[in-house]
């Protein structure tokens, strides 16, 4: 109420000034006569003050004085002439006045009019201070980390924007631009083992749960670091398995249980792992990352059903094998239509290196090439998954 109180005097004294000329019973104007006449006697002053501090003679005073003089009486003969020949001008109309006050209070009306149609009165009072923290408490986070980005365009020594905004595109499923984020951080503030888990766990969530080059380099790291941290342990152990080395991964698995305590809740899966690597289990499920955590899990999605798992538990080593060679075609047949597939790829190649079909897992790299051209974050993963390998030439 009180704002509204200060609006409505704040009009009227604005509107006030604004109509007071209307209310002039005459119209004042400026006389040139008179101007001129008081530029003359300060002439006259002038002179007097020179003669009094010796600038100028008498004679020369008295003579200046004179002419001033003269001058002065012929404007003050000619401006009498003047006005005795002229009344004073008063308004035309007597309804200019009601007129000037008509708009005077139509126009607070229709501000008011306005305010009410295209305003929101509605609104509490809001102190500034709130109003100015607010859009820092309430914005969207796209907004915040397009801020973020438009001032690492700017600076991209900012080591600490990148160690900011790396977790925020973890969040974001922004993989790929979390690990190239987490990667700056690190070249600019140095290695520590929240980045390096950061960026490991980037390019495991990129690669669709398997640990690529850049991936087991950071974990290396990790592991140098923590010796006694289990996340760096398992994905290293895993990154054998996808290698073929049955019997390191084997071994890494053991360790890893023998560590464990009784009721990990990942004890399980490290068991199922073991099982698979050492063919006394079936066929499991693929590993995934639990994004935000580094924690690998089943793989959510389809995967083979129970009826599934409990039929390959019944097969013979032959038939077993027969059945994985023909997921791995299916798989193959599915990237002909999906080129640009590239977890796919990554899966595809590491299992014909597995079953030792080395010159399928080159056919692939070379056809997975072709179809991710011109992607130049999927091609670099598929050249460090050769390298892994040692499918170079």
């Amino acid at each position: 109420m009180l704002l509204w109180i200060g609006f409505a005097v704040l009009t009227a004294a604005v509107v006030a000034a604004l109509l007071r000329p209307f209310f002039q019973e005459t119209s004042t104007v400026l006389d040139p006569a008179a101007a001129d006449m008081a530029v003359y006697r300060d002439q006259m002053a002038e002179i007097a003050i020179d003669r009094e501090r010796g600038l100028i003679a008498d004679s020369e005073a008295e003579a200046a004085r004179t002419e001033v003089a003269r001058r002065l009486l012929a404007l003050e003969h000619n401006a009498d002439k003047s006005r005795a020949g002229k009344a004073p001008v008063p308004k035309s109309s007597v309804g200019l006045p009601r007129a000037a006050l008509a708009v005077g209070a139509a126009v607070p009306l229709l501000a008011i009019g306005l305010y009410l149609q295209f305003g929101s009165p509605q609104l509490p009072a809001q102190p500034h201070q709130a109003r100015v923290a607010k859009p820092n408490d309430t914005a969207n986070l796209d907004e915040l980390v397009a801020k973020v980005e438009a001032r690492l365009r700017e600076n991209p020594s900012d080591g600490l924007g990148w160690d900011v905004v790396a977790p925020v595109y973890l969040v974001q499923q922004r993989h790929l631009d979390a690990a190239n984020a987490f990667a700056r951080a690190i070249s600019l503030l140095g290695e520590t083992p929240k980045r390096l888990a950061g960026l490991a766990e980037a390019h495991v969530l990129a690669s669709n749960g398997m640990v690529s080059e850049p991936a087991r380099l950071a974990y290396e790291r990790l592991r140098v670091l923590e010796p006694q941290r289990l996340e760096p342990r398992f994905w290293l152990a895993f990154a054998k398995e996808q290698d073929g080395k049955a019997d390191d991964a084997a071994s890494d698995y053991r360790a890893l249980l023998a560590d464990a305590p009784p009721d990990a809740p990942w004890r399980s899966m490290v068991e199922e792992r073991l099982q698979h690597v050492t063919g006394k289990g079936p066929v499991t499920a693929p590993v995934q990352m639990q994004p935000g955590t580094g924690v690998a899990a089943p793989a959510a999605g389809p995967g083979p059903r129970q009826d599934d798992v409990d039929a390959a538990a019944k097969m013979s080593p032959e038939q077993r094998a027969a059945m994985i060679e023909k997921m791995v075609d299916g798989l193959a047949a599915r990237l002909k239509t999906n080129g640009k597939d590239v977890a796919g790829w990554i899966n595809l190649v590491r299992a014909y290196t597995v079953m030792g079909r080395r010159n399928d897992a080159m056919a692939a790299l070379a056809e997975a090439r072709g179809q991710l051209a011109g992607d130049s974050a999927a091609l670099a993963e598929i050249a460090a998954l050769e390298k892994s390998l040692g499918l170079g030439s």
